[in-house]
This record gives structure tokens, sequence and C-alpha cells, in this order.
């Protein structure tokens, strides 16, 4: 009677093994999903192949959609840094130009101070240009509430109106963007 167990077993063992090399039998080689000993065609993997394509190439899509973002955030994010300093130091650049004012009148100060005046203003000028900031041309243009503030407006006839007649303060672009608006008198 073991014998005949025995010999059973053996015979099972064979069909199993017969049957994986054929794919027939089993989990093996059958269906995804579907009943043990069914066997899936070619469309059905052909299928689940370009489904699996499709799903690794949209992936790819999200995280270089994902990259260019985060550059962009990271970019912007240094510019807004940037520009708030800037902004900051506009009121220093003012100063400087107008200790520059009086101290041309003024023969109490030494040429060599006014010199060094006049040094240290260009480099912060290179220093902001380098940035790209740069200055708006306001005297004699049209007058532009984007790039304009009127303070004023003057009562004088000579020239076009809505024309910008003086500048009071000068306005400041950085990368095309207002950083400081011109405060100006109108026409």
């Amino acid at each position: 009677m073991e014998k005949e167990k025995k010999e059973k077993v053996d015979l099972e063992g064979e069909a199993g093994a017969a049957d994986a090399e054929k794919g027939t039998g089993g989990d093996v080689g059958g269906a995804p999903g579907g009943e043990p000993g069914e066997r899936a065609d070619g469309d059905d993997w052909a299928r689940e192949k370009e489904e699996l394509i499709n799903l690794v190439q949209r992936k790819q899509a999200d995280l270089d959609n994902f990259r260019r973002i985060s550059r962009n955030k990271e970019k912007e994010i240094r510019d807004y840094g940037l520009l708030e300093f800037l902004k900051k130091l506009l009121p220093v650049l003012d100063n400087l130009e107008r200790a520059l004012a009086t101290a041309c009148g003024d023969e109490s100060v030494p040429e060599a101070h006014y010199k060094g005046l006049v040094m240290i203003q260009k480099q912060i000028l290179q220093l902001l240009e380098q940035e790209g900031v740069e200055p708006i041309e306001a005297l004699g243009k049209p007058f532009d509430p984007h790039f304009h503030e009127a303070v004023m407006r003057s009562a004088e006839s000579e020239g076009e109106a809505d024309c910008v007649a003086e500048e009071i303060q000068k306005g400041y672009l950085y990368k095309e963007r207002v950083l400081r608006p011109s405060r100006v008198v109108v026409k």
C-alpha cells in the first residue's frame, strides 16, 4: 500500500513538472487573475505590455514636469529674494546721489572726496546693471502709470500734455519688472 502511494506521488510530481514546462496547469503560464489551467493568449500579454509602457512614459513625463517646475520655483525664489534686497539698496543709491549733488557745488569738499563718491556711485550702478536693474527713462516721455507715479501736475503749457515734465525720484526696472516706479511731475 505504501508503495502505491509513493508511485502516485511520483506520478503527480512528474505531471506537475511536465505541465510547468509546457506552460499549462496551476498558475504557471495561466492568464493573470484567471482560473488555474487557463492559458493567456498573446493579445492579453501585448495589451498589458502596452499599458505598462504607457504608465512608465506618463511617470517619466510627470517626473520631467516636476523637475522643470522645481527649477522655475527655485529661480523665482532666488529672484524674489534679490528683488527685496535691491529695493532696500535703492534709497542708499538715492542718498549717494544727493551727496554727490551737494558736494559738486560745495567748494569746501575736497576733490578727492568727490571723486571717491563718484567711484562708489559707478560701482553700485555697475553692480545693479549686472543683476538686471536698469533705470526707467521718464523725462519727456508720455506718462505711464505702470512705470510712473505722478506726484503733482505742472501748470506749464510748454510741451505735450500728459508727459513727464520733471523726475523727482528715479525709478528702476528689474528684469523688465518695476522695482520702483519713477516719481514724476506731469504736464
